[in-house]
């Protein structure tokens, strides 16, 4: 779990955010609740038999009261603590909300930082669980490319690599459990294998329901197969046990479990053990007894028995009478009493069932199973009524079995709304995506309170993947997972997206290269901007001054492109040493169009030019960035300057057109308001940081003289404008 202080929250953060039980957190290190009321405000929203699984507990580190102070103490020692919790991304919010004042508490107290402090707690997510993210991201992309209604087998395949990924997960989940047996990390791996387990076990389940017809397979027959996958644990334990024993029938647990076996229709597993007890019996009328039972179970309804044709159910009457009759048959009496109890199970005897599982799921499924084996998914709603209140009547009934009951009625909307309160926001995301998917979620006939609250244009599919994105946040590398997810969202998961994204961190190049490459491919435009602005600020820190440019240019920020060749132009005429070829780099051989980037370029052209003594070229481009405005004003002064040396040469370098228009650049900055701060641009060779403005001012009388002299020249003797080169 990772936890962050929030230094000075904003007001609505704090009174907008709302409180509900959830239990997300580990172990308290403050107990927060009194004998008589909770200090944490929370009002029950969910149903009466649920409450008890979802009791918030808070762990906060560092805590603002010492682990082991109890809530009465607490109070006592002057501090309130409130709460507010955000479904949606699984944050808790937890603050220190009033004090007494000082003159009504008896011993003087201090205020610590804690105590202007929020804590922002939120699970961490389980490193085992980053490449199941990723592999599920990946089949969720490209199920989502596919419409079910004319690409519906390749859809299904994408559906069976869900189950694959989890499968595997649960594996490997299965032997961290085994191999770290007496680590710390072992109760939180089997949580998350708990988890895991029921999410495989709720996903195939909704494959059987909703994914497939009753022509492909009976669901009779899925049910079974079901229950063996994911209630087999004890009967693998008995099994192994009975395989030990010479007298298979003899002992105690051969007919439980031979019943057991029968009731979840394990065909092959019982059909074993019964010919395995044949075996070894040496008594020829129970063998003979055994023989007749042995024959009896090759007709339990399986793949191999329920051929789908006219005569289907007629087998099966015919079947039935055949037990009847061995029933009835004295054979049967070499068995034993519980012998006739299996006889009854195969009969569908509901009494007989009832007496032999405690299980809803092992009733519901034997009753299908041995009355009506070609019975349609949307007629066993009867047979789950009476198990269900056989078995759970007064009883709590936990959530997975509320997710598993809404399933077997094929009530889409309850499966989803019991699935949103599970552990792992993963399952309702992506469940609620196939059934939306495949047209099980109406969404004209859905509506969630806090969509219409919050003015947001979505449906339930859309909000239940944006929850779920929003859960992986504390994971930044998962950043191209998480927006994968918000960018297939609608409107609402863009918007979303172009805000999220601006703030993930950008820890190395490769990686602000992959953000920036992301919203230009998916026309995140103002993202765009946003994040080039960011980067180039960092560029410019670490004084690589054409990358800043570039991405400041990119986030069509001039005002910041401005603010780079300003800079660049101080530290030149501060230093004199700078090259502003070495510092525009990449620029230098691109075509960059802003005005302020080309200034830059043109100057360090006439800076060259003056260095190497071609004066004249010099002359020409100095004349070319005052007269064609290609320099910012507030560097006229600072150019007329640069041309006194040129203005002084022995050589006539400017005709008397070029003076004319020195001279009216000069007047320009004369009659400037801004002609001080133009003036404060001056290097240091020039004018000191000691010289007034009066003093500067009066240095550009030279520059007017210089000109003078040189219109004076240029008027008697032209100089040549002929080719340079």
């Amino acid at each position: 779990m990772s936890v962050i202080p929030m230094i000075q929250p904003s007001r609505m953060a704090v009174t907008s955010a709302s409180s509900t039980k959830r239990s997300i957190f580990s172990e308290p290190s403050v107990n927060l609740r009194s004998r008589d009321k909770d200090l944490v405000n929370m009002e029950p929203t969910l149903d009466e038999n649920l409450k008890q699984d979802y009791i918030s507990t808070m762990y906060l580190h560092p805590s603002p009261i010492a682990k082991g102070t109890t809530a009465e103490s607490w109070t006592r020692n002057n501090r309130t603590i409130r709460s507010a919790f955000r479904p949606s991304t699984n944050e808790i919010a937890v603050f220190v909300a009033g004090k007494k004042a000082a003159e009504e508490f008896p011993v003087k107290q201090q205020a610590t930082n804690l105590d202007n402090t929020i804590f922002l707690c939120q699970p961490s997510i389980p490193k085992s669980r980053i490449p199941f993210i990723t592999e599920m991201f990946d089949v969720f992309s490209n199920a989502t490319n596919k419409n079910p209604y004319t690409a519906a087998f390749i859809y299904r395949e994408n559906y069976d690599l869900y189950l694959k990924g989890i499968k595997k997960y649960y594996g490997q989940l299965h032997e961290s459990v085994r191999n770290n047996m007496e680590t710390d990390d072992t109760q939180s791996i089997s949580k998350e294998l708990q988890i895991i387990k029921d999410v495989h076990a709720i996903w195939q389940l909704t494959e059987y329901m909703f994914l497939t017809s009753d022509d492909e397979k009976p669901l009779a027959l899925l049910l079974s197969k079901w229950l063996e996958i994911h209630e087999f644990d004890a009967l693998v334990d008995r099994a192994k046990d009975l395989s030990k024993q010479r007298s298979k029938i003899k002992d105690p647990d051969f007919w439980p479990y031979v019943n057991r076996c029968i009731l979840r229709g394990m065909r092959n597993n019982v059909l074993y053990i019964v010919d395995e007890a044949l075996r070894e019996e040496e008594s020829d009328e129970v063998a003979d007894a055994l023989a007749e039972l042995l024959r009896l179970l090759r007709g339990i309804p399986s793949l191999e028995t329920m051929i789908r044709d006219s005569n289907l159910n007629q087998r099966h009457f015919k079947w039935q009478q055949e037990c009847k009759k061995f029933a009835k048959s004295p054979a049967l009496k070499h068995l034993g009493n519980e012998a006739a109890t299996t006889i009854k199970i195969l009969l569908g005897d509901l009494d007989a069932i009832f007496e032999q599982t405690d299980s809803w799921k092992d009733a519901m499924a034997a009753i299908i199973l041995y009355t009506d084996p070609d019975r349609p998914r949307q007629e066993i709603g009867p047979t789950l009524d009476l198990c269900v209140s056989k078995y759970l009547t007064g009883k709590e009934i936990t959530l997975v079995d509320r997710i598993k009951i809404a399933i077997f009625q094929m009530d889409a909307i309850k499966a989803v709304r019991y699935c949103s309160s599970f552990d792992d926001p993963w399952l309702v995301a992506h469940l609620t995506d196939v059934l939306h998917q495949h047209g099980f979620l109406d969404p004209v006939g859905l509506t969630l309170q806090d969509l219409t609250s919050s003015g947001l244009e979505t449906n339930i599919r859309d909000f239940f993947i944006i929850s779920y994105a929003q859960s992986l946040i504390s994971d930044p590398d998962l950043w191209e997972v998480i927006a994968g997810y918000l960018l297939r969202c609608g409107r609402t998961g863009r918007t979303m997206l172009s805000t999220w994204i601006c703030h993930v961190p950008l820890d190395s190049p490769e990686k602000a290269i992959k953000v920036l490459e992301f919203c230009k491919n998916n026309n995140l435009l103002d993202s765009l901007q946003s994040i080039n602005r960011v980067i180039g600020v960092e560029q410019e820190k670490l004084g690589r001054y054409d990358m800043a440019i570039q991405h400041f240019i990119a986030s069509k920020d001039n005002d910041r492109v401005a603010k780079v060749v300003d800079n660049l132009m101080r530290k030149l005429l501060k230093e004199g040493t700078l090259d502003l070829d070495e510092s525009l780099g990449s620029l230098t051989g691109q075509k960059v169009h802003n005005e302020h980037v080309e200034f830059l370029r043109l100057y360090g052209k006439f800076q060259r030019y003056r260095k190497s003594d071609k004066v004249v070229l010099a002359g020409r481009q100095l004349v070319d960035l005052l007269s064609l405005e290609k320099a910012p004003k507030k560097y006229w002064a600072l150019l007329l300057f640069d041309a006194l040396p040129l203005l002084e040469s022995k050589k006539l370098i400017f005709s008397s057109a070029d003076t004319y228009e020195l001279m009216r650049c000069l007047e320009e900055v004369v009659g400037s308001p801004h002609m001080s701060e133009y003036l404060q641009l001056l290097p240091p060779t020039i004018a000191t940081d000691s010289v007034s403005t009066e003093d500067r001012v009066l240095l550009l009388d030279v520059i007017r003289l210089s000109l003078a002299k040189n219109l004076a020249r240029a008027l008697v003797h032209e100089p040549f404008t002929g080719s340079l080169l």
